[in-house]
């Protein structure tokens, strides 16, 4: 059971301060300069922490001021974060691929006072938001704000931190909602530290000083700060992922024994070693050593593996599995998936090639981790076991129902979201449905929520795009889809009447819609509004292909309702095909 008390006492900047007295120059972090990774020790870290503190009070922040924080993931992300709370601020981190519309509400939803932005283009999304002071990472701006902050005695750092606990708001992270206005989840040092706790409980003392991690996913998500913050209680060396690009490069420079990652990644590992074996012609060998790793799984789960299954599985580790365990640095013992869903089968390939993946289940809402696989209790297309302290049920409809001392409080300056986010007897709605199996273990079943999350773990909110879409005139319906893809994208219907229209207007030929959708010139006009669409959210967002159908979407088949709402379920039914055409890969 995790203590609960000792959450309530401590804050986010505990285990730095623990590490700062016992281990003044031991790793805390590696950062990337040229060819290679630069350690910097848990004072030298702390010395920037504390001059950063000093500037942020010199420039006025308060306890509870909240600090806009805009950057890709660097260590000055983890700097400003742990400033910011080090002096009781608020952090709220904006992606760094947020569009100027989102930024513009996030900083005047939150009432920021400042913004830490990484590059001038980032700064100058701002622009239009009055009373908030923009610092800018480039060009020495942090260097800047701790010069300043020379004037103010590091007393007045301590004097914050005494003053902090549990109860202390540590971030407001704005998550995506289907209304499209992003809801900021209030989220305290106690609920954060919690979280920390109850993933070390599930996890025993597998991790600690001798291990890296590589982080590289934004610090802006959920799933990475709180990776940063077991990483921190547990001494592991944090390394900072220049880029996805970069990150086999950087896998092999780090090394790393435990990761945090999206489904994406490792399907991204897999369908390269299936390019190489490909390339090679050498494809029957690759899918037969799939289906020993995968059956080797199994059958280890099962409790024992036959003698062929292991002889077969020998003699395809040198050729096959170690090349994916080296896609990885060679070094990891867990990898950890969250975000969306990972395919039950890749699951039990890579255990099979020596690299376990342990999927969690959790939202913002939950600092997030709610369920996570575990050394004693793994089971593949699940999502583990409730960590300690969390009651999870399920509702009538199968809704999962959450209670613990991760769950957040609500969100900020909306009383009628945070209503609707509990039940009566104060459980968080989470808006997915699951099941329950014999063992206990979790296995989500679909969302309540229309909320769509890529394969990549980016939440995307579709009626917003979708209504843009609408708003063209050609438009008649439009459907976004992605969910546990790698892109979003969109099922356009066209409005029959404005259709006759367009073509005399144009001066086109007169076409039937079924031979009209393959014109160049209505894919351009289509094109032309879904960039428009598209100008109001982040690339990770946007729409990057569509399809145009060849006919509305009809109450018949039950694709839209009386007063022509979207079913969702029965499009992706009935349009399925042209659905799959969109993700095939590229010949």
């Amino acid at each position: 059971m995790v203590n609960q008390a000792d959450s309530d006492r401590e804050h986010l900047l505990t285990p730095v301060l623990h590490a700062v007295e016992t281990a003044p120059n031991r790793p805390m972090v590696s950062v990337r300069v040229g060819d290679g990774f630069v350690d910097r020790s848990s004072t030298e870290v702390w010395d920037r922490v504390v001059a950063l503190a000093r500037g942020l009070i010199a420039a006025g922040v308060g306890p509870g001021a909240r600090v806009a924080l805009m950057s890709a993931t660097r260590v000055e992300w983890l700097e400003v974060d742990l400033a910011v709370n080090a002096i009781g601020a608020v952090t709220v981190p904006i992606y760094d691929t947020s569009s100027a519309e989102q930024v513009e509400w996030i900083l005047t939803d939150s009432q920021a006072d400042l913004m830490v932005a990484e590059t001038e283009a980032m700064a100058a999304l701002a622009e239009g938001v009055e009373h908030v002071r923009v610092v800018t990472i480039a060009g020495g701006g942090l260097d800047r704000l701790a010069d300043e902050g020379e004037a103010t005695e590091p007393a007045a750092v301590s004097e914050r931190l005494e003053g902090l606990d549990g109860d202390a708001i540590a971030t407001l992270i704005y998550t995506s909602g289907t209304t499209g206005r992003p809801k900021g989840c209030v989220l305290t040092h106690g609920n954060l530290r919690s979280n920390v706790a109850q993933i070390t409980d599930a996890l025993g003392d597998t991790f600690g000083p001798a291990d890296t991690t590589v982080v590289f996913l934004p610090l802006a998500h959920i799933l990475s700060k709180t990776t940063v913050a077991f990483a921190l209680e547990r001494g592991v060396r944090i390394a900072f992922g220049t880029s996805l690009a970069e990150l086999p490069n950087e896998f092999q420079m780090m090394k790393p024994t435990v990761i945090a990652a999206v489904p994406r990644i490792f399907e991204k590992v897999f369908a390269k070693a299936q390019q190489s074996a490909a390339e090679g012609h050498k494809t029957r060998l690759f899918d037969k050593a799939v289906s020993i790793a995968q059956r080797w799984s199994q059958q280890r789960m099962a409790g024992h593996v036959s003698p062929l299954v292991r002889a077969e599985h020998a003699v395809f580790d040198p050729v096959v599995y170690s090349k994916v365990r080296a896609a990885f640095g060679g070094e990891l013992k867990i990898a950890f998936s969250g975000g969306s869903p990972l395919d039950e089968d890749l699951c039990s390939f890579f255990d099979g090639a020596g690299v376990r993946v342990f999927e969690g289940y959790g939202l913002t809402e939950t600092s997030p981790i709610l369920t996570i696989n575990r050394l004693d209790g793994w089971k593949p297309g699940t999502v583990g076991l409730p960590v300690a302290d969390t009651e999870i049920t399920l509702a009538e409809d199968d809704e999962i129902l959450v209670k613990g001392p991760q769950v957040f409080g609500g969100y900020w300056r909306n009383e009628a979201a945070t209503a609707e986010a509990f039940d009566e007897e104060g459980r968080f709605r989470t808006g997915d449905v699951g099941q329950f199996d014999d063992e206990g273990f979790l296995r989500i079943v679909g969302r309540k929520k229309e909320l769509i999350v890529t394969s990549a773990g980016k939440n995307v909110a579709p009626e917003p795009l979708e209504n843009r879409l609408r708003s063209h005139r050609l438009i008649s319906q439009a459907m976004v889809v992605g969910d546990n893809r790698p892109f979003i994208a969109a099922l356009v219907t066209i409005d029959e009447e404005a259709i006759v229209e367009w073509q005399t207007e144009v001066d086109l030929e007169f076409k039937a819609l079924p031979e009209l959708i393959a014109s160049p010139e209505l894919r351009a006009e289509i094109d032309e509004a879904v960039h428009g669409a598209n100008e109001s959210v982040s690339r990770a967002e946007s729409i990057r292909e569509f399809r145009i159908l060849p006919s509305d979407l009809s109450p018949e088949r039950g694709e839209v309702t009386p007063t022509l709402k979207v079913r969702r379920m029965a499009v992706h039914k009935n349009w399925r095909p042209t659905i799959e055409e969109i993700y095939e890969p590229s010949s």
